[in-house]
């Protein structure tokens, strides 16, 4: 199903205090500034896409998500799309706070026209998929925490097998296993030629569902096209962001002896309780000598240890990153070996060799990943570990790496 956006743009009224409203209408002069959330939005998603949206927080992302639900109108402009919509906003939206999951599951059943033996099949669908008690359905929504609400939202938008399906965020909240769930559903119903948008700030997650993406910046649409492209350009606004805000702060260094922060290559913090955590990782020479300083075009490795806690397959993934978090280069078992990936509980250690590392002179380090069997959900980190210093002694070349390449005189 194809969502169309034509000029569309969204503003508000802001009033410093509530009685400049009244005050305005009584006067007729104006006592508001005028904001602008969205302004020349200009696009369309095919139908059976699965489309991201990124960008940094205020930047009319969930706005834009909104009227494409329609939960709010634009300003000027318009939407067009047809077929059954399920929306996944902001947390807990379009639930009474007051009545029991149950209940706003039927709710949201009658809002889709489904009436007796089809609703009750709506609401068997949806709360066998939550997995919430009884007891928690049968409970005022209010009582639930942000996973629970999760759980019941997600399973009431899909259970319908929606044309369309708007996710903002959904996957960043709950349980380990809820949201591995989510995202196979999200998967199974684009397999299904759903067009599906999706906004996140997790950029893995993008790069790995999404073939298109949109950068909104300051209300406006920055760029458009191959997720990768989009993806990239949004990277590199972020790195000249991070180092203006670094360079402001540059003179605000702590005293002699103050605390200092914990070094790069301090141990990996898990992301919540993960089933393959990182255990180790190692990095050598060729000559087995774990190096701070390594030469160009000499041999390097990188020995990784996980240590698996259940039997279903999984894959890793690293990256050699620069301090500034630009990604060098980034590869993964599951380009190796992608439907099957490592498996078995226990401990798993890989090797990368590297002969003749093509890096010229620079600062590097790791940034280490465990993934789940789709290599799209993220079991466990280790960013910017191990740090390393590359010298070029040659001096033959400049830049980041060296390229194989030859010189041709052309007569």
């Amino acid at each position: 199903m194809t969502i169309r956006f034509e000029g569309v743009e969204k503003t508000y009224l802001v009033y410093s205090r509530p009685q400049d409203r009244l005050w305005e209408w009584i006067a007729r002069t104006p006592r508001h500034r005028v904001h602008v959330a969205l302004t020349g939005v200009d696009f369309e998603v095919q139908a059976g896409e699965t489309f991201g949206l990124i960008g940094e927080n205020g930047a009319g992302k969930s706005t834009l998500l909104k009227i494409a639900a329609g939960t709010i109108r634009p300003t000027q402009g318009a939407v067009s799309l047809q077929g059954r919509v399920a929306a996944l906003l902001e947390l807990g939206a379009g639930f009474h706070p007051e009545e029991s999951g149950y209940d706003n599951i039927r709710f949201m059943a009658a809002l889709h026209g489904l009436e007796d033996g089809a609703m009750e099949d709506f609401v068997a669908r949806a709360t066998a998929f939550s997995e919430l008690s009884r007891d928690t359905l049968e409970r005022p929504v209010k009582t639930y925490s942000s996973g629970m609400f999760m759980r019941l939202a997600f399973a009431a938008a899909t259970a319908i097998d929606p044309d369309v399906l708007i996710v903002d965020e959904a996957l960043s909240v709950g349980d380990l296993h809820f949201q591995k769930k989510s995202l196979n559903r999200i998967l199974e119903l684009r397999e299904r030629g759903a067009t599906v948008l999706f906004c996140s700030h997790n950029l893995y997650q993008v790069r790995s569902l999404c073939q298109r993406a949109a950068w909104i910046h300051g209300g406006r649409v920055e760029a458009m096209g191959k997720t990768e492209d989009v993806v990239t350009a949004y990277e590199a606004h972020e790195r000249r962001r991070y180092a203006h805000l670094r360079a402001s702060v540059s003179s605000e260094r702590p005293a002699e002896g103050a605390a200092q922060a914990p070094a790069v290559n301090a141990a990996p913090v898990p992301v919540d309780t993960p089933l393959v955590k990182i255990v180790r990782i190692t990095t050598e020479t060729g000559d087995g000598i774990n190096p701070a300083q390594v030469d160009s075009f000499q041999d390097l490795s990188v020995e990784i240890e996980v240590e698996a806690y259940t039997d279903a397959p999984f894959h890793v993934a690293f990256f050699i990153v620069r301090p500034d978090k630009d990604n060098v280069f980034g590869t993964g078992t599951q380009f190796r070996d992608p439907k099957g990936g490592l498996r078995g509980v226990g401990l798993h250690r890989l090797r990368v060799k590297f002969p003749s590392l093509p890096l010229l002179s620079g600062e590097y380090l790791w940034s280490v990943y465990t993934l789940d069997d789709t290599a799209i959900q993220m079991l466990d980190m280790a960013e910017l570990v191990q740090p390393f210093t590359v010298l070029n002694l040659r001096n033959t070349e400049f830049g980041l790496v060296a390229l194989n390449h030859e010189w041709v005189a052309v007569e």
